[in-house]
């Protein structure tokens, strides 16, 4: 199964497909969204769910707050769509160095 996602600050729209996260998937389409560890520690790619759901088959990132969790907010590198998702990205036009 896939789910679309849609970018509020770009209107931009991918797919996600079942097992992928969101940053792979938009990667994977040519879609920039920020971010620095791909691993749920530095929190460059927090954004805000408008509408949707999301699940981490890992547990809880380390860089999403339990408060960052009541306020409706997610990471694109770790996160996997469990719904058709729109988003509002935190650093919609900031270029984080990706870690290496």
């Amino acid at each position: 199964m896939s789910y679309k996602v849609t970018v509020k600050n770009s209107g931009q729209c991918f797919t996600v497909e079942t097992g992928e996260n969101i940053l792979a998937a938009a990667k994977r389409q040519n879609i920039t969204l920020p971010y620095g560890c791909d691993n749920g520690v530095c929190g460059a790619c927090i954004y805000k769910i408008i509408k949707g759901e999301v699940e981490y088959t890992d547990g809880q990132p380390f860089a999403l707050l339990d408060e960052d969790i009541e306020a409706g907010k997610g990471l694109c590198c770790v996160g996997h769509p469990a719904s058709n998702m729109e988003i509002e990205l935190e650093y919609p036009d900031e270029d984080f160095e990706p870690w290496v």
